[in-house]
């Protein structure tokens, strides 16, 4: 696989981020008095969009409303940037970059968000397009920001890749014809990614390096 244009989710692919988004998940539900899930069911809520899981969870709009409002004022008090970039990411990234080979973000953070984090890491430079969601978009499909970022990239289907490591990311490429490349080392699993349809599934940065490589 020697896909032209590479578009990279964030959390769970670039950047580990699930120090922060637990403690806001937390604070959130203390915040609303709602009692405390296990990390491992938590982890499940990392990939499609917050609004969505408390939708589907019984939650209604006024309980989301403020869930929400408090979820954001901790990530906003350094909960968004309470992360690190997995160990190769910055060289993978600075690499492709130098080759030639254009590069974007697709994620389902919102997009001042998306923004702000891909700053912090100095990385924006880098990116042709930083994509998040924007008003009006909810549910689990990521089509809508990832043909964005194949518009930024200036690329077809057919020759772009997608990196991701959340069903999500997988299932939202092919649903749109855009190979892909699932991420174990995220917050997916290998299993998650299999049964998506991932084109190849890896397990390290230095495996993802191989794969791009072709």
């Amino acid at each position: 696989m020697t896909p032209h244009g590479i578009i990279f989710d964030l959390d769970g692919t670039l950047t580990d981020s699930k120090e922060g988004l637990l403690a806001s998940l937390r604070h959130m539900h203390d915040a609303v008095g709602w009692p405390q899930p296990s990390d491992e069911e938590l982890l499940r809520w990392l990939g499609p969009p917050l609004v969505t899981v408390l939708a589907e969870a019984g939650r209604t709009p006024d309980e989301i409303t403020v869930a929400l409002t408090a979820f954001r004022a901790h990530m906003a008090d350094g909960g968004l940037v309470d992360s690190t970039l997995y160990p190769g990411v910055d060289r993978l990234v600075a690499d492709l970059d130098a080759s030639g080979r254009p590069l974007a973000v697709a994620t389902h953070k919102i997009q001042r968000d998306a923004e702000a984090v891909i700053e912090h890491y100095a990385l924006r430079h880098r990116f042709r397009g930083v994509h998040g969601r924007i008003d009006g978009e909810a549910g689990h499909s990521k089509a809508p920001v990832i043909e964005r970022a194949m518009a930024s990239l200036g690329l077809p289907a057919d020759r772009v890749v997608m990196v991701g490591d959340r069903i999500n990311d997988i299932a939202s490429a092919r649903e749109l014809g855009v190979r892909s490349i699932g991420v174990a080392y995220g917050y997916g699993g290998r299993a998650e990614l299999a049964e998506a349809g991932a084109d190849r599934i890896v397990e390290t940065v230095d495996e993802l390096r191989e794969a791009l490589a072709g």
